[in-house]
This record gives structure tokens, sequence and C-alpha cells, in this order.
């Protein structure tokens, strides 16, 4: 005799995928680009939905750097070998719950408390995900990292892997082979006027140009481009630019044949330019003087932003399966119902022989 599987349990198993696929998709509209091949900003892969792992392999390749060969020279005994590495993806899990109140307080509101903890729980897992995102791209390690609002919201920042921080000495030199700064002395020199720039969009991306390995750039519809998330606070300053008209007119001649450019901040020197608020950003009054927490890294003298221009593969993302990813429970006799949420997976920054392999960070005073 076939066994039945219950109403209850394939109801819960479409509310898990049903969740995951609304915070993917989430996840994509803040990054704009999220998939699975390489050609994304954030490469996903679900393999680990299919098969048992606690981690994910992922293989990044550079550009081929020969010269070929030339007439009927021979080829056999010149080929080139491709500069490949692979980055490990370590999977955690993160989980949180919402308990109502119970039947009594159900029947005095007029709207669904299970719809909407599961709607706050789509949205609290969005988050979680887009800020371990910035985090792991700006090379965060600092615990007490709070918002604008003074909210801690890098507790969990060292979540699943523990991303490559930016060298000690390129933020005291305000320049490395991947960051820059606004004040060229260094971040202890920062102060509230070394704002972001559209020059230094400019000089990032030379620098992800020059780069060894180069930063390779996204391309959507033959167009070719690099993309930097700015905090808020630095978009700002870039809105009260005097070339800031020139930046939009860019981005909007391009929306006009490719949406992505829509909605964009600006286009400025191949780069496109995107507002985000989970762009890391450091509270000295609250937070310490680094990104990388008390007592360790180089001080920042002024409130700083760690703006991120990106390419292919700036960080990846380890997806497993979950037929749980939902959870409705009763408690007390059935008379108080719980919701849970939980997400498997990982997110680690992409690094190539000990070099970012695809962000630039770009430090940059940010004053509220």
């Amino acid at each position: 005799m076939a066994n039945t599987v219950s109403i209850d349990a394939l109801r819960q198993e479409l509310w898990s995928k049903e969740l995951l696929d609304d915070v993917m998709k989430d996840v994509e509209n803040v990054t704009r680009f999220m998939g699975e091949g390489a050609d994304n900003v954030i490469q996903v892969s679900r393999d680990l939905e299919k098969s048992k792992g606690d981690q994910q392999t992922f293989g990044l390749v550079a550009r081929l750097g020969g010269d070929g060969v030339t007439g009927d020279d021979e080829l056999e005994g010149n080929e080139e070998s491709m500069s490949s590495y692979a980055e490990v993806v370590a999977i955690d899990q993160i989980r949180n719950a919402v308990r109502l109140t119970g039947r009594l307080d159900n029947q005095k509101v007029v709207y669904d408390q299970i719809g909407k903890a599961k709607e706050n729980l789509r949205v609290w897992m969005k988050e979680f995900i887009a800020r371990q995102i910035f985090l792991k791209l700006g090379g965060v390690t600092n615990t007490t990292l709070v918002d604008t609002n003074g909210k801690v919201i890098g507790g969990r920042a060292l979540w699943s892997n523990t991303a490559d921080f930016i060298p000690d000495a390129d933020e005291a030199a305000g320049v490395g082979a991947r960051y820059l700064c606004a004040e060229t002395t260094g971040t202890d020199g920062l102060a509230d006027a070394d704002i972001m720039t559209l020059d230094l969009v400019t000089k990032a991306a030379t620098l992800a140009k020059l780069a060894e390995p180069k930063i390779q750039p996204l391309s959507v519809g033959g167009d070719d481009f690099y993309v930097m998330y700015l905090h808020p606070l630095s978009a700002r300053d870039i809105r009260m630019s005097s070339d800031w008209k020139t930046a939009v007119e860019n981005a909007q001649m391009r929306g006009d044949k490719n949406p992505v450019f829509r909605g964009a901040l600006g286009f400025w020197s191949n780069v496109l330019l995107l507002e985000n608020e989970y762009v890391p950003w450091l509270d000295i009054s609250v937070s310490g003087n680094s990104f990388r927490g008390a007592a360790v890294g180089t001080d920042c003298a002024a409130d700083c932003a760690r703006n991120l221009l990106v390419g292919r593969q700036a960080i990846l993302m380890a997806q497993a399966s979950s037929k749980d990813a939902l959870v409705v429970e009763n408690f007390d006799y059935k008379n108080k119902e719980g919701v849970a949420g939980n997400f498997i997976g990982g997110l680690q920054k992409t690094m190539f022989n000990s070099k970012e392999f695809g962000v630039i960070a770009v430090d940059a005073a940010a004053k509220l």
C-alpha cells in the first residue's frame, strides 16, 4: 500500500519554498545583480539543495594574459594555462520566530496575525541576508557596528564565514591594491570634509581595470560596466556634486535601452551608481574607530561609509534546502501559535591570491 503524505506536511513544504523564493527575489531586488552564473556580482549555488554537505566550492578563473601565436607558428606546446582558484563557502543556519499572544488576542484583531508574522519573517530574513552580503564585501568584522539610527547591525558579522578585512597598511596609507580612502594620508586623517565624490568613483574604476588580477566588469546588453554601491549619506554627497546632473543623464540614456540602468543614482566613468542602505557605515562615537572592531585595524578619525565598487563574482552564496524554512506550531493546548523561519546557507567575499577578486572598498567621510 502506498504511503500518503499528509496535507499539513505538503502545506508546510509549500510555505517553506514560497518563503525562500520570496526572500531570494527580495535580495535580488536589493542588489540587482544576483544569479547562478559567474557573470553576476553575487554568484549563487544551490547544489546543496540536492546533496548533503557543510560547504560549497566555487571556481574563480582570472583572464588569460598570454600573447598567443601569430601566423603559422606552432601553438602546440605554447598553450597558456588558466590561472584558477577555488573558494570554499561554509554554511550555517540562522533562525528567528514570532509567538502570538493567544486565541483571545487573535479574536480582537481584524487582520491575519499568522499571515503578518510570515511577512515579518520574510522581511527579516531578506534584511539579514542583504546585510551579510555588504558586511562581507566590506570586510567588516566589527560586531558592534550600528546603523544611522543607533541599531546594532554587526552582531552577526562573523556568521557562516569571516570575510578578509582590508589590510591595516592600506587603510593607514589611504590606498591599496583593492582600497581607496577619500583622505589620501589614510583613515586616521579622515575629516568630515573628505566626502564621497565622482572623482573617487573614477579612481576606483581605474584601480579595478589596472588590478592584477583585473576585476572583471559586468556585461549586460553589450554594455561592460562596474557597479558601485553607495551608502545613502555618500549618495547624498554625490547628489550635491556639480557633476551629478551629467551622471544622471548618462544613466537615463542607457536606461532607455536597458532596464538595468533605470532608477540608478547615475552612471559615471563606466560605473553604475546605486544607493544602498546596507552599505557599511561607521559611527566612531558608538562602534569604535575601525570596521574591524575595538582596538584592531586602523582608526577612522571621522564617521565613515565604506562604499563598494564591484564586478563579477565579488561574493559567493551557497544555499541549502530546507523543507522547514517556515514552520507554524501550536502551544498551550493549541491556544497559542508561533511561526519560525530559518535559512541554511553561507556567504563569503571572494579572494584570489590574498586579494579581493571582485571588489574595491572606498572609504569616505559620511556625517549625519
